[in-house]
């Protein structure tokens, strides 16, 4: 009898933690186990869900997203050239205006780039206000640099309609 209710005592001892413990949910759109000569694994794709639950008692579910942060990086002459270079309106559908404000534009020029980092086009800036014509190009989003001498002034990221 009072071997019993000890290994009772301790199964729910045991118990009663496991029933707080929480894990991860998932939804999965697929999975399996690979197995080869020198070992095995298993390995699943799909999302991570969640549950929480506030104190004013809302309940938030859903599925944890990615989300990401992309810097470009580059350097660049000053912070008087970054800020007297305007590049509007974006996103535009055909043109895109180029604005020295107070920057003399002579020996620059521009790269556009996609997404991929290919280049596109490149040209000379012959104005201190310059229009653009991107209109053969498709929609999508570019990357746009701003030499001046073969140094790079600064880098836009637009997008076209």
């Amino acid at each position: 009898m009072k071997r019993t209710s000890i290994q009772c005592f301790f199964i729910i001892w045991l118990l009663i933690p496991v029933g707080l413990l929480k894990a991860q949910s998932a939804v999965m759109t697929t999975g399996a186990n690979a197995t080869g000569s020198n070992g095995s694994v298993s390995y699943s794709v799909g999302q991570t869900a969640y549950l929480v639950k506030g104190s004013n008692r809302e309940i938030s579910e859903g599925v944890q997203q990615v989300y990401e942060i992309t810097t470009l990086a580059t350097s660049e002459t000053s912070a008087s050239a970054e800020e007297s270079i305007l590049l509007y309106p974006n996103p535009f559908k055909d043109y895109i205006y180029l604005d020295f404000t107070t920057n003399s534009f002579k020996g620059s020029e521009y790269q556009l780039f996609d997404v991929a980092g290919k280049l596109i086009k490149k040209d000379k800036i012959t104005e201190s206000k310059s229009e653009l014509n991107f209109s053969s190009l498709p929609s999508a989003m570019y990357i746009i640099r701003i030499n001046q001498e073969g140094k790079n002034i600064k880098t836009f990221k637009i997008i076209k309609k």
